[in-house]
């Protein structure tokens, strides 16, 4: 027997095969998983900013009222420094210290023009009220701070001693570096 065959009906077939056997490549079917962590990380360095204000005693008079008074003046010492970290505040001896200067208890002093001048304006600087607590060179006589994160303020007391006289008019000056160790 002879069988006919309808063209339209092979191309139909033909067709419907290949659709089924293109659309059987995109099914994916899988034998089995495997996961791994992907680990984020980032350190955190600790950090500090430091900011001063001078100190300007003004006019010392040495034979009226600093004959028998004290003269005081302020700075102000700025750091922030990254919340954890620990650090301490110290000051030098400035740069003209004089003869038994030592970097825990400083003998500072000022002069009028080069560091050769025999005229030296003594004076002190405290990390508390002025006569209290030498700000030394030493994390014993520096000033601790515990880090916060935000800005912290503190005073630096100078102070020049009383009844130095002897000592030409001028303007007596001296450097101190303030510096933060953490």
């Amino acid at each position: 027997m002879k069988t006919k065959f309808n063209q339209s009906k092979l191309k139909l077939a033909i067709v419907s095969a290949m659709a089924l056997g293109s659309a059987s490549f995109g099914i994916h079917s899988y034998a089995a998983t495997q996961s791994e962590n992907l680990i984020i990380s980032a350190d955190i360095a600790t950090s500090c900013t430091l900011t001063n204000t001078d100190i300007s005693f003004g006019n010392y008079l040495p034979l009226t009222t600093h004959a028998t008074a004290t003269l005081d003046g302020t700075a102000t010492i700025t750091s922030t420094c990254t919340t954890g970290g620990a650090a301490v505040i110290t000051m030098s001896e400035g740069g003209r210290a004089q003869v038994g200067s030592t970097a825990a208890i400083p003998l500072r002093a000022m002069f009028n023009g080069d560091e050769g001048a025999p005229e030296a304006l003594l004076y002190h600087l405290y990390s508390d009220s002025a006569g209290g607590t030498v700000w030394g060179n030493t994390a014993e006589t520096g000033k601790a701070i515990t880090a916060d994160g935000t800005a912290q303020a503190f005073t630096a007391h100078g102070r020049i001693p009383k009844n130095q006289t002897g000592i030409t008019a001028g303007t007596f000056n001296d450097s101190v570096a303030v510096t933060l160790s953490y």
